[in-house]
């Protein structure tokens, strides 16, 4: 009876301890007021700018959009001075690397903590560029998405592909040529030990890939289907996976509640991805305008990106066989552009920058290209 005393007593305690912690913790998280006035919006759907206007936030989300100097008498935890500029909805970078931010050369030889430290200090350089979410199309960034959400690191909200999927002489293929695959002995590549890239063949191999990539933290799934332009051995008119391997990831990330990204630069890879029931297509910068039919009929995202493909051309040298990969996707991207507007496509705005921090750097630059 008197154990039982006492442990009502401390459990009586920790009751109103944990009572009192909450209340604290709770008073700590009160959402901040803040004020931006005097500023122009851009909503992100309307054509005209809403002139004239003061912004209150509460948290971290839009709580008024109201005249300028209407809120007088009310009080705020913070206020920002407008000075008449502009607000805007953050951007969406829907074909982002985060870990790929350096030279291939030092990417594929460095320790992936030096990776993974660059891509944490660039991902607050990308959240005070404006953008507040990206697609990671490539990359073992489940730990930088996990480490962003707890605020230990200030960036965007990143939703990872995790390793790129491809067959052998395929996109992510840079093995070395003096070693047999792994299946028959040899060693794993180190672009498949760092989760940057995993080379499947056949369906089997294709499922296995896809459900380990959804178990490491991918929220949807990328693989490539078509030779590219970063990479040495294949080029871009080579189709890359069977339409039943390809079936094979769509089926299972579909079983999973998510879906297919595919890097495809050329009609024919699109077009098979399209009837394979991928929902967004990567680059396509070679395609037809009967592969951009389709995508338009099947409600399929075209995330072409335009300025890499410029600035790849002074990236890469004349001896460089990447140069006129490079230099034919620049050629068509205009073309290409054209047919999406043409047939109404849905566009998402995907820059893939890859291969330097000063390039990367440069990102918002492509909206100004596009609209050019």
């Amino acid at each position: 009876m008197k154990y039982q005393t006492i442990a009502r007593v401390l459990a009586t305690f920790f009751t109103l301890f944990a009572c009192m912690v909450g209340g604290v913790q709770a008073k700590e998280k009160a959402a901040e007021r803040v004020l931006i006035n005097n500023v122009s919006v851009f909503n992100g759907t309307a054509k005209q700018l809403i002139v004239g206007r003061d912004v209150i936030l509460v948290g971290n989300k839009i709580d008024q959009i109201i005249p300028s100097g209407s809120q007088e008498g009310e009080t705020f935890d913070r206020v920002i001075d407008g000075k008449g500029g502009y607000l805007t909805p953050g951007l969406i970078d829907n074909h982002w690397h985060c870990v790929l931010a350096l030279d291939y050369g030092v990417v594929f030889s460095s320790p992936s903590q030096y990776l993974d430290a660059i891509a944490t200090w660039e991902a607050k350089e990308l959240l005070m560029r404006g953008v507040t979410t990206v697609r990671d199309a490539g990359g073992n960034t489940a730990g930088l998405k996990q480490a962003t959400d707890e605020g230990y690191v200030i960036g965007p909200r990143i939703y990872p592909s995790q390793a790129v999927l491809s067959q052998y002489t395929g996109h992510t293929d840079f093995r070395n040529k003096n070693f047999l695959p792994k299946e028959w002995g040899g060693p794993i590549d180190p672009v498949e030990q760092m989760g940057l890239g995993l080379l499947v063949n056949g369906r089997d191999q294709m499922l296995q890939a896809v459900r380990h990539n959804l178990y490491t933290g991918a929220t949807q799934i990328k693989l490539a289907a078509s030779g590219g332009v970063s990479s040495y051995s294949d080029p871009l008119y080579a189709n890359e996976f069977l339409p039943d391997e390809i079936e094979a990831a769509v089926e299972a990330a579909s079983d999973f509640g998510t879906y297919v990204m595919v890097h495809s630069h050329n009609a024919e890879a699109t077009k098979r991805s399209i009837k394979a029931g991928v929902k967004s297509i990567e680059h396509g910068m070679m395609i037809d305008e009967e592969a951009v039919k389709m995508m338009a009929k099947n409600d399929v995202v075209f995330s072409i990106q335009a300025l890499v493909a410029k600035q790849l051309l002074d990236v890469y040298q004349e001896s460089d066989p990447r140069l006129a990969k490079a230099q034919a996707a620049w050629d068509n991207v205009g073309v290409v552009m054209e047919w999406a507007k043409k047939h109404k496509v849905k566009l998402g705005w995907g820059t893939d920058l890859l291969e330097g921090l000063e390039a990367r750097s440069q990102q918002l630059d492509d909206l100004a290209l596009r609209k050019k």
